[in-house]
């Protein structure tokens, strides 16, 4: 349920932005909107933003510095699981770009952009 409305949020996001970076926006957003669905709901209760001691632990946004920490074990869980999540996506969109490379596209040891 959770993983099916961030994969929707992040098939309509911008294809440009690391999907890590649209799953950041996501929980912040999901986190400053008032509680409407089961979806906010279990995000409000299980996620929650926390105080960055080190700059390597967050993400930046708008200029802040955010970093997200499960509430309990099954909030640990869901973030890992949303985290991963993203990490395959990256890895399906790569799969998908080297798979349409043709050896036309390289050229002296340098790849050309095939867009």
């Amino acid at each position: 349920m959770i993983l099916e409305a961030f994969a929707e949020y992040l098939h309509a996001a911008d294809q440009s932005l690391p999907a890590t970076e649209v799953l950041s926006r996501w929980i912040k957003e999901r986190l400053d909107a008032p509680v409407l669905t089961n979806v906010d709901r279990v995000v409000h209760c299980e996620i929650s933003i926390a105080k960055v001691t080190n700059k390597e632990d967050c993400k930046e946004q708008s200029g802040k510095k955010l970093a997200f920490k499960g509430n309990s074990k099954s909030g640990r869980q869901l973030l890992k699981s949303l985290f991963e999540y993203c990490q395959s996506y990256e890895q399906q969109k790569w799969a998908r770009y080297v798979h349409n490379l043709k050896a036309s596209d390289f050229r002296a040891g340098e790849l050309r952009d095939s867009n």
